[in-house]
């Protein structure tokens, strides 16, 4: 592995106001939000963030069939410094197309509990560039159950360490083909939560890449956030770098 050094923070959301004066800070860098007046009197508020959530939802819609979630909030997101270069990471969850109009067949019948698709649940994370520019994406696998996983959330994104070029995402997921809750206290009762290694790299052509990583941390595992995942990472690597 490289020894490039990787910068993570974390993004912080913008609020939408007429009346803000002052510039907003995303990730210690300078970002102006602008004030347009689209009509005598109307006025709208253009923002970096905003403009960060529709990219991600074009991004999706391009490779879920035209559908797209609700991607506002950007809970985990974060600006990433590699090789001397400034990217945007976003970690998402949204459903395949087949599982959204499985959900819409089901209400035509009204069926009450829609059963899960294997893969209908899906956790990607997306990177653009510093101008928001598409440089490319990543689907989570699951592997675990034949592929029989439903992703139902993401629960961070953070560096993957010192003198490794990769971002930890945190997720959770649970086995399809299993009886679903009953009852609203049931709901949460054999969810799985692991985090796994996304390594960042660049192609002879130059293009720079996500791939998942699994040999250290394994997949499945039960590393439930980002600083345990971390040091099971830091420990993997020390023990490599020994038998070398």
């Amino acid at each position: 592995m490289k020894n490039c050094a990787i910068a993570l923070l974390n993004a912080m959301a913008l609020s939408y106001s007429l009346d803000v004066q002052a510039e907003l800070l995303v990730n210690q860098v300078k970002y102006e939000e602008s004030i347009i007046e689209v009509a005598p009197g109307r006025y709208r508020v253009e923002s970096f963030y905003k403009k960060w959530e529709e990219a991600i939802r074009r991004n999706i819609a391009a490779i879920n069939e035209g559908i797209a979630p609700d991607v506002s909030g950007g809970r985990d997101s974060a600006r990433v410094l590699w090789n001397g270069e400034e990217y945007y990471a976003w970690a998402e969850q949204y459903h395949s197309a087949e599982q959204d109009r499985q959900i819409e067949k089901n209400v035509r019948l009204k069926v009450r509990l829609p059963p899960p698709l294997p893969g209908g649940g899906v956790c990607a994370v997306f990177l653009h560039d510093k101008s928001l520019n598409p440089i490319t994406s990543l689907k989570i696998d699951l592997p675990e159950n034949n592929h029989g996983t439903w992703c139902n959330g993401t629960y961070g994104l953070g560096s993957a360490g010192k003198g490794v070029d990769g971002l930890l995402v945190s997720i959770s997921y649970y086995l399809t083909g299993e009886k679903p809750a009953q009852r609203p206290q049931d709901i949460g009762e054999g969810w799985r939560y692991m985090t796994v290694l996304l390594r960042l790299e660049k192609t002879a052509d130059g293009k720079v890449r996500l791939v998942q990583d699994d040999r250290c941390l394994g997949n499945p595992n039960r590393y439930e956030d980002i600083p345990t995942a971390r040091k099971r990472l830091s420990i993997c690597i020390k023990s490599s770098l020994q038998v070398q």
